[in-house]
C-alpha cells in the first residue's frame, strides 16, 4: 500500500484527486496538509487521513507518509518537491514542477540516483482515447501524421478556485493550460517542440485570458488555442495524417475517438453509460490513471511517462511563448 501525503486542500484537490484516489487499489491517504486549518479539516475528514497538518515541514517528518502529491498554487512547486525529495519521499507535483528550467534542473539533483520518483501531473496524459488514439497511430490506419490541432476551452469564473494565482500575472495562462495541451502533444508526437508563434489578448480579466501557440514537434504543424472564457469547457484534438485524421474531446468524452479514412469512418469507445455518469461526477478516469501509473512507477513495474526531463522541455517552450507575447506587448 502506497501511503499518500496531500499538500493544498483547494479545488484541485477536492474535485478530482480525492475522488480518484478513492477509488485506486493499493494508494491510501495517510496524512494532508495545509496552511488553512478550515480546508485542512474538511479535506482530512473527507478522505479520512489519520493526520493533518499546518507546517509543510512537519508533514514531511512523518514516518508514515511514503509519497507526496503537491496541490499548491505554482509558485510552491520547485521548493515542496526538492524539500519532499530531501526528507526522502516520492512526489507527484501538480504541474509544472517549477516555474523555470534552472528550477526543474534544481529538482534533478535533488532527485539524483537516491530512488525517489519524481512526476509532474499531467492527467490528460492518461486519457484513455488518447491512449486509444496512440495505437491507432502506431498502427499507421492514418498514415504519417501531418497535423495537430488543439482547443482546450475553460471556463475560470464557474471553476471556483480557491486562490487567484491565475490572475496574478499578465501570462499566467501560459502556466495555467499550456502544459495540458504540450503533454498530449508529447504522448502523440514524441520529437522535439519548437514555437512558431504565439498571440494572447484579454477578453474578461486584465490579464491574457485567450492564447494561441503555432509549433512544430519534428515536422509536425502543431496548433494550439486556449482560453479562460468559454461557456462550456472542452478539450478537442484533431489529427491529420496523409491517409486519414483522428477526432477526440479528452474533457467530456474521454473513451471516445473517431476515425476517417478512405475506407469509412468509424468510433472506437469504451461501451456503457457509467463511465460517462462517472465524468459528470467528476471521476475523470484520467486523473485515476495517473495515480495508478504513479504507484506502479514507485513500485518499480512501470516507466514513468512523464520525467523531469519532459517537463524541462516544456518549460523552454512556455519561456518562449512568454518572450513572444511580452515583446508582442511592447
Amino acid at each position: 500500500m502506497l501511503r499518500l501525503g496531500i499538500v493544498g486542500c483547494g479545488r484541485v484537490t477536492t474535485m478530482f484527486h480525492l475522488r480518484a484516489i478513492e477509488v485506486v487499489k493499493g494508494v491510501s491517504v495517510a496524512a494532508v496538509a495545509d496552511m488553512d486549518k478550515s480546508r485542512m479539516e474538511a479535506v482530512r475528514g473527507k478522505c479520512g487521513a489519520a493526520r493533518g497538518y499546518l507546517e509543510y515541514g512537519e508533514f514531511l517528518a512523518d514516518p508514515d507518509v511514503d509519497a507526496v502529491a503537491i496541490n499548491t498554487p505554482p509558485r510552491f512547486h520547485e521548493d515542496m518537491v526538492v524539500e519532499a525529495l530531501e526528507a526522502g519521499k516520492h512526489v507527484l507535483c501538480e504541474k509544472p514542477l517549477s516555474r523555470s528550467v534552472e528550477g526543474c534542473e534544481r529538482i534533478m539533483e535533488a532527485q539524483g540516483d537516491g530512488g525517489s520518483v519524481v512526476m509532474p501531473f499531467h492527467n490528460y496524459g492518461f486519457t484513455p482515447a488518447l491512449e486509444t488514439a496512440k495505437k491507432i497511430l502506431e498502427a499507421g490506419e492514418i498514415g504519417k501524421i501531418a497535423k495537430l490541432s488543439l482547443s482546450f476551452d475553460n471556463n475560470l469564473r464557474s471553476y471556483g478556485s480557491k486562490t487567484d494565482f491565475r490572475l496574478e500575472e499578465r501570462h499566467a495562462i501560459v502556466e495555467d493550460i499550456l502544459p495540458h495541451v504540450l503533454s498530449v502533444v508529447h504522448v502523440l508526437v514524441d520529437s522535439p517542440l519548437s514555437v512558431r508563434d504565439a498571440f494572447g489578448w484579454s477578453r474578461s480579466y486584465k490579464v491574457v485570458d485567450n492564447l494561441v501557440v503555432s509549433l512544430w514537434a519534428g515536422m509536425v504543424e502543431v496548433e494550439c488555442e486556449m482560453n479562460w472564457t468559454s461557456l462550456i469547457p472542452r478539450f478537442s484534438i484533431d489529427v491529420e495524417g496523409a491517409e486519414g485524421s483522428l477526432s477526440m474531446e479528452l474533457m467530456k468524452v474521454p473513451y471516445k475517438v473517431t476515425v476517417r479514412t478512405p475506407r469509412g469512418d468509424r468510433t472506437e469507445d469504451k461501451p456503457g453509460l457509467g463511465k460517462y455518469l462517472d465524468v459528470a461526477r467528476l471521476r475523470h478516469p484520467a486523473f485515476r490513471r495517473q495515480y495508478e501509473h504513479f504507484a506502479a512507477v514507485v513500485g518499480g513495474s512501470e516507466g514513468p511517462r512523464f520525467t523531469v526531463g519532459d517537463e524541462v522541455e516544456m518549460l523552454r517552450v512556455m519561456d518562449r511563448v512568454v518572450r513572444l507575447l511580452t515583446l508582442a506587448e511592447g
